[in-house]
């Protein structure tokens, strides 16, 4: 049986609002892989075309419109007097459905009513514009084009659409690398990949948690960019990492990614041996020669000599921008001396791309699980300046549109089920999904063992439970939590630790399990002396 067509999506904004329109954009990426909509806006219109014909066109053929409704919006002639008078016409005709979506509270009740009086008694507004109204507009575009799709056959379509002509530097389309989007197939259980590691570039599992990689994909575009990517493990941080300093090549800029975690601990004994490891490591990935023992001569500090490898050698040598990666900078955080003199020179590079037009062509994204608990003088801390991204879970729309990629038809109640038990939690998400299409498990059949010795989950579990054993004050605590119904209050050190392993979630200044996985699971295994 053929696949209905995709629904044709129409966006009306003020060009004033085209920030907020991306990032609606972003949000409904999914749903255009997913073959359910097909977006147009202004911007697929060619050079030389008649500008004004285009839009009256597109907004004939579209069975969505989509009203972005805003103080600029309804001063301009042309979205108010033209392209929403044109939208009501073939709401009220049914030929398409109006969404009006209000991108400030202000701009609704701050208008003159009668401007309103036309539109469908339907179409509710959203009152919001935060991530709740992104994944509401989302659903409900989605239940939308879904009922337009069941009643399909449809009359021939009578667009004129085009590929996309996306010539805007910062545009949706162009801040994100490039991604496989053909569908897994249920019959193929052996083409999915395993959710352990990171997801790979082009794979179709990568679930976008919006507005967080459109915002990383501008930023890295910025002279003297800093990222700080924090999350639990197995949450997330590296993939989004790849795919920002993927981007970063795309646009011309040389990207190296070291891990930490490979560092020998032989050079975490001084600043100097970390720092030669440091630059020695980055100009063997950028295949240049090291040039250590020319250039780490003198009496200066190991510190200046590190910061005139880069700015006297590498920078100058690449000719455009470097781009460098860190993940697992936890690795350090318990050497406190190389911590402090390593990560107050990364600030000091942050403040010198303020002005200094070589480091400007320094970017930076780091990532890190841990909260930073180490003693950082607030001034030379590159944990307090840059952009701040913290990963959060998935929501249901995410995770329903995951399913839906390793070949699954879930119910709404089959979803809610599973994020009972792991919550949004990725990875574990990721792995129920995994084991129950690998293995033609039903959900049921996972969920009821899921937090025993004998369920998938076994390996995961484990190692958590060896890393709190060989800690009494984690182990304790972690009883502690599980044991209590409600959030409990722990030493703040340790409450970093618990989150920085991803066992548990905040609520104000208590914490409690993260999901109902770890609750079962500690709570019978945990065995504290």
């Amino acid at each position: 049986m053929a696949s209905p067509e995709p629904v044709e999506l129409f966006y009306s904004y003020s060009h004033k609002d085209e920030k907020l329109r991306d990032e609606l954009a972003v949000h409904l990426t999914m749903l255009q892989r997913q073959g359910v909509i097909k977006p147009w806006h202004d911007r697929n219109i060619s050079a030389g075309a008649e500008w004004a014909k285009e839009i009256d066109d597109a907004i004939d053929s579209a069975q969505i419109i989509l009203l972005l409704i805003s103080a600029d919006f309804l001063a301009s002639e042309y979205c108010y007097g033209l392209e929403m008078k044109r939208a009501i016409e073939r709401h009220e005709t049914g030929e398409a459905c109006v969404i009006p979506i209000i991108l400030r509270p202000a701009d609704w009740s701050g208008a003159p009513f009668s401007k309103f009086q036309a539109l469908p008694k339907n179409a509710k507004p959203v009152t919001g514009w935060k991530e709740k109204a992104f994944v509401d507009i989302a659903q409900g575009i989605r239940k939308v084009a879904q009922t337009i799709q069941e009643r399909q056959p449809l009359k021939p379509p009578t667009s004129k659409l085009r590929p996309p002509i996306d010539t805007h530097p910062l545009s949706v389309h162009n801040l994100r690398p490039p991604i496989d989007t053909h569908p897994l197939s249920v019959h193929n259980p052996d083409d999915l990949e395993t959710p352990e590691g990171s997801v790979s570039l082009n794979s179709p599992l990568y679930i976008e948690r919006p507005p967080i990689e459109a915002t990383c994909y501008r930023e890295v575009l910025k002279p003297g960019a800093l990222i700080r990517i924090k999350a639990p493990r197995q949450f997330g941080k590296t993939s989004l990492m790849q795919r920002t300093l993927q981007q970063a090549v795309e646009n011309g800029q040389q990207a190296v990614y070291l891990n930490l975690q490979s560092i020998d601990m032989e050079f975490l004994e001084s600043i100097d041996q970390f720092l030669q490891w440091f630059c020695a490591s980055i100009a063997n990935e950028l295949d240049l020669d090291e040039r250590l023992p020319e250039l780490w001569k003198g009496a200066t500090g190991s510190k200046i000599k590190c910061s005139n490898y880069f700015q006297r050698y590498l920078l100058p040598t690449l000719k455009r921008p470097l781009t460098l990666g860190l993940d697992e900078v936890d690795q350090v955080f318990t050497h406190l001396k190389v911590a402090q003199d390593f990560f107050g020179l990364l600030r000091s590079w942050h403040e010198k791309s303020k002005n200094d037009a070589v480091w400007q062509q320094f970017r930076l994204v780091i990532a890190h699980s841990r909260e930073v608990y180490i003693s950082l003088d607030v001034n030379h801390s590159p944990f307090n300046v840059g952009l701040p991204i913290d990963l959060p879970t998935l929501n249901g729309f995410q995770v329903n549109d995951l399913v839906q990629r390793h070949g699954l038809q879930w119910s709404t109640q089959a979803i809610e089920q599973l994020m009972s038990m792991v919550d949004g939690h990725p990875y574990l998400v990721r792995k129920a999904l995994y084991e129950i299409q690998k293995d033609n498990l039903s959900l049921e059949e996972f969920l009821a063992i899921a937090p025993t010795e004998e369920g998938r989950y076994s390996d995961h579990l484990r190692n958590y439970l060896k890393n709190l054993h060989s800690d009494p004050h984690l182990a304790a605590a972690m009883k502690k939590i599980v044991d209590s119904d409600t959030p409990v209050r722990v030493d703040s050190t340790v409450g970093f630790q618990l989150h920085g392993m991803g066992l548990v979630r905040r609520r104000e200044n208590d914490v409690e399990p993260l999901c109902n996985l770890y609750r079962i699971y500690f709570r019978d295994r945990l065995e504290v002396h």
